[in-house]
């Protein structure tokens, strides 16, 4: 096979442009001088835009349920203990839930139990035997944390924190319940475009495991935690999980369900779901304009309070040209007569000689 005389081998393609708007192509057949210069949008149209969006491909739903015990609770801030389950820190204590005329419970974490796991007990995610596109997901020792709000008669906020709890535990584990709590629950799930993976051992080899992303209430923050102690960091430290990713996801509901002095019984619902980015056309009707907020106090008029008052600013670069004019372009009656350089004038309209 013979060589091309060229220089080099490396061989260019050309993306023909995909704007169909008027401007772009004004007669059939015919291009635009405005695409030899890239003004005209490759990828859909003024009135017509692409969307990538995260779409649910399937979903399923489960719902579980745990009697806790307060003697069963460990405070971490105030006892030396190593467990992570079962807890309560973040300034909750015991005597705030046996007081509790009410308690609002938000999920913001689930470890699924899928990477490095502590024994044999694991969650785990495999392709069924018939098709290769649905996967079957068998969940094991998963650790809740919920954020608490303990509220008296009034529903008034008398204290919050933090608890983590273990459902689906070993039959030997406390709060087990073959009905309510069972060791494992599986179920199959159509993922037709893969699973999302995480290292197995973070510290050790580079296995990669199939996992379940929660969308939770985590925000990422770099630092240290600050505990003195180096054997209660893990109490501390929560991968940010506020954000939508590709594979296998999950949300999150719960409620006390029951409760008496020394119990309660939390009931938790999980929606498991497969989610893949996929790209669309819209049609749209213009950009959005953010609502501002306004000094209530007047204070003395100058040029600086005149643009904090004042209308937001908007992009002056719209390819698409949609929305109003942008504020950051000054029209022609505002531009002073001399100028030293363009930078000092946003138009295009008066004579700034550089």
């Amino acid at each position: 096979m013979s060589k091309c005389c060229c220089n080099n081998d490396v061989k260019f393609f050309a993306k023909p442009n995909a704007g169909v708007c008027d401007i772009c192509h004004p007669a059939k057949n015919k291009l635009s001088p405005l695409e030899s210069i890239a003004l005209c949008p490759p990828i859909g149209e003024p009135r017509l835009l692409t969307l990538i969006a995260p779409v649910v491909f399937d979903e399923s739903g489960i719902n579980l349920c745990r009697v806790i015990c307060l003697d069963e609770l460990k405070d971490v801030c105030q006892s030396d203990t190593c467990r992570k389950t079962d807890i309560l820190f973040g300034g909750l204590s015991k005597k705030d839930l046996a007081c509790a005329c009410n308690i609002q419970l938000q999920v913001i974490d689930i470890d699924f139990n899928f990477v490095d796991p502590a024994d044999g007990r694991y969650s785990e995610i495999r392709p069924t035997r018939g098709n290769p596109n649905l996967s079957r997901i068998t969940l094991k020792d998963i650790d809740v944390t919920f954020a608490v709000t303990v509220l008296d008669a009034c529903c008034k906020v008398v204290a919050q924190g933090m608890m983590t709890v273990r459902y689906l535990g070993d039959e030997c584990e406390k709060g087990f319940d073959p009905c309510t709590n069972p060791s494992a629950v599986t179920f199959d799930l159509y993922t037709p475009y893969g699973l999302s993976f995480a290292p197995e051992n973070p510290q050790g080899c580079n296995k990669l495991v199939p996992t379940i992303n929660y969308m939770g209430f985590v925000s990422g923050q770099d630092g240290d935690c600050g505990c003195k102690d180096k054997d209660t960091r893990h109490y501390c430290k929560f991968d940010a999980n506020n954000q939508i990713q590709q594979g296998v996801s999950a949300q999150a509901l719960a409620k006390v369900v029951a409760q008496d002095e020394n119990c309660f019984a939390i009931g938790l619902t999980l929606y498991i779901k497969s989610v893949y980015f996929v790209q669309y056309k819209f049609q749209h009707a213009g950009l959005t304009i953010p609502p501002k907020l306004s000094p209530i106090a007047e204070e003395e008029d100058n040029r600086c309070l005149e643009f904090v008052v004042g209308d937001l600013l908007e992009p002056s670069i719209q390819p698409l040209e949609v929305g109003t004019d942008a504020k950051t372009v000054r029209p022609i009656e505002d531009c002073p007569p001399k100028v030293d350089c363009c930078n000092k004038c946003g138009c295009n309209k008066c004579k700034c000689k550089c």
